[in-house]
């Protein structure tokens, strides 16, 4: 498992860049907001509350990412202020918050529905945003890059169920869309992150509730710069970036992968493969 290092002379091609970040005013997109701007990036941001400072090369729609048509009114911002975009952060997350061992009936003694409301930010408003970056980036001749904010959480057994799904689901949804874009042959690359913990706003005094537990939680900005990494390295295509105590790993093409392929077994093509060739048959052509 190749471990890399972010320098800061990586990271200074993104100067004059429009980017699209979504959550960018608290957590790690507070902090990935403020690299990029302190590297010369042109950033539009999207979130529920307005910046607490607002420098010109910052745009600020008010984004709720669960409402289509606020996520379109952002990347029409981005694209009537700066004419394109080049990377899109897809970012904003809110903390786990649904009780599936919950006990409270309604009015005629039922169970009483989970709340979806995590799924809907954390998963639902990133397959959205990439949707709608895809769509605006395949217009461009230069394409762009899309970064997604999974988590480790997507890789292993933790209790903050409608969390860990939200994230196993950015994975999926990552892994299956890299796909259809490698086969329509669309100049745009995407690639998702996977922090460890980090001090964000999704967990209140989390910092300081792990540091009493002797636990560490890296800050923000080192998420950032993995983020800002996979913007500017065009060599990265499909990858999943474990971040942890500001080290950085390839984890998909380095364990995910190799697992798989080890399980399916040698000479077995593999489940893609297989679609691939059900959906020819399926449309008159042959397999």
């Amino acid at each position: 498992m190749a471990e890399f290092l972010v320098n800061d002379a990586d990271l200074t091609s993104l100067k004059g860049k429009v980017i699209v970040v979504t959550g960018g005013s608290s957590g790690i997109g507070l902090a990935t907001v403020d690299l990029l701007l302190s590297l010369g990036a042109l950033v539009v941001s999207g979130d529920i509350q307005p910046p607490k400072e607002s420098p010109t090369s910052l745009t600020f729609v008010r984004t709720n990412v669960t409402i289509w048509a606020d996520l379109v009114a952002l990347f029409k911002k981005a694209k009537e202020v700066h004419g394109h975009i080049d990377h899109v952060f897809a970012n904003a997350g809110i903390s786990p918050r649904a009780d599936y061992l919950a006990t409270e009936v309604d009015e005629n003694g039922d169970l009483k529905e989970p709340t979806h409301e995590l799924m809907d930010v954390n998963l639902k408003g990133v397959m959205n945003t990439v949707t709608l970056a895809v769509w605006y980036m395949r217009q461009q001749p230069e394409g762009g890059s899309i970064v997604a904010c999974g988590s480790s959480i997507g890789f292993h057994r933790v209790r903050a169920v409608d969390y860990c799904t939200a994230k196993h689901g950015v994975l999926g949804f990552m892994r299956g869309i890299l796909q259809v874009i490698d086969q329509s042959q669309l100049p745009v690359r995407v690639n998702t992150l996977a922090p460890s913990w980090t001090d964000t706003a999704v967990l209140p005094n989390l910092k300081e509730i792990m540091q009493g537990l002797g636990l560490e939680a890296q800050p923000g900005s080192a998420v950032a710069r993995a983020a800002a990494y996979m913007m500017v390295d065009a060599s990265r295509q499909g990858q999943v970036i474990y971040c942890a105590h500001g080290k950085y790993k390839e984890v998909d093409e380095a364990v995910l992968l190799p697992a798989y392929d080890a399980i399916k077994g040698e000479g077995n093509i593999s489940d893609d493969e297989a679609l691939k060739r059900i959906m020819q048959v399926m449309m008159g052509g042959q397999a």
